[in-house]
């Protein structure tokens, strides 16, 4: 007898949930409304909001004067609200608030004197908009940028830094940034601001992964939490695979499997975990028929 096992944080996360709900009052609303970028990175899910007349645009100078617009889970720069408000925007913030609060470190460190450092992947929405809230950001991937930044200069492992984390980072990046900067500079203040659901559905994968001789892990290919998902699963199980919907699964993946697992990043809308939850039941009895 094969077995299944769904992680029970698979799926939205409650910043997540609040930028969808947002977005869907708006909508309910009937008053002129556009999404500033994709809302979360979940492209069923900006596809969905645009039918209900939720036009997505990429800059402020896109969004119609005196138009309401939503702010992305994913939060802006400093910048983009100053140009919102100068067009008159009616700004609805779906920002998430773990992500505002990191807005919050940021700034007040660099009113303090002190240099801000993020940890997180760069060309990320989240990141950039984190980075939006300084003058002078410094924005390191990992523990191999830290140590190239550290060496570039000796006397930055003098100066007084804080250290804040991308919310959906994994806890090896950001533990291992934390341990070399603490063993190298001299005035260091650490703020782990990853969120505890990303904490919690890593480590749920992780232990689902440990287990099964497959892993899926279904989200949309630009959510970084999502990759982080497939990375951890892959160091822990020897068949993962990453998908956006349940027509990617192959019967063939499940041959020979005992114990297979399912896990979804934040983005992912329940209706595509049970989707692909109910294919991989039909798959696996396919594949246990077969044998």
């Amino acid at each position: 007898m094969r077995e299944l096992h769904l992680a029970k944080s698979a799926g939205f996360c409650y910043g997540v949930r609040r930028a969808v709900e947002l977005a869907e009052s708006v909508a309910a609303s009937g008053a002129p409304c556009v999404l500033l970028g994709h809302i979360i990175h979940n492209q069923n899910v900006v596809d969905r909001l645009a039918s209900l007349g939720l036009r997505t645009v990429e800059s402020p100078e896109e969004v119609p004067e005196g138009c309401q617009v939503v702010i992305r889970s994913h939060g802006e720069s400093r910048a983009v609200y100053e140009a919102l408000q100068a067009r008159g925007a009616n700004i609805l913030d779906a920002t998430c608030p773990n992500v505002k609060r990191i807005h919050q470190i940021v700034s007040q460190a660099e009113e303090h004197g002190r240099q801000p450092v993020i940890v997180g992947t760069p060309d990320h929405p989240e990141v950039v908009a984190i980075a939006g809230w300084c003058r002078r950001p410094v924005v390191l991937s990992g523990v191999e940028d830290l140590t190239k930044w550290l060496s570039g200069d000796p006397k930055r492992r003098e100066l007084p830094l804080t250290f804040v984390s991308q919310t959906t980072s994994t806890q090896k990046i950001w533990e291992d940034c934390v341990k070399k900067a603490k063993k190298e500079c001299t005035n260091v203040k650490i703020f782990d601001t990853i969120c505890n659901a990303t904490h919690e559905r890593q480590s749920e994968a992780a232990e689902i992964a440990g287990k099964a001789d497959v892993m899926v892990v279904v989200g949309d290919r630009k959510s970084a939490n999502t990759k982080h998902l497939t990375e951890i699963c892959l160091r822990r199980c020897p068949r993962v695979v990453q998908i956006e919907r349940a027509d990617e699964l192959s019967p063939d993946f499940f041959n020979g499997c005992t114990v297979a697992g399912l896990t979804a990043g934040a983005s992912t809308p329940a209706g595509i975990i049970k989707e692909v939850y109910a294919t991989m039941s039909e798959e696996i009895k396919a594949a246990e028929g077969k044998e």
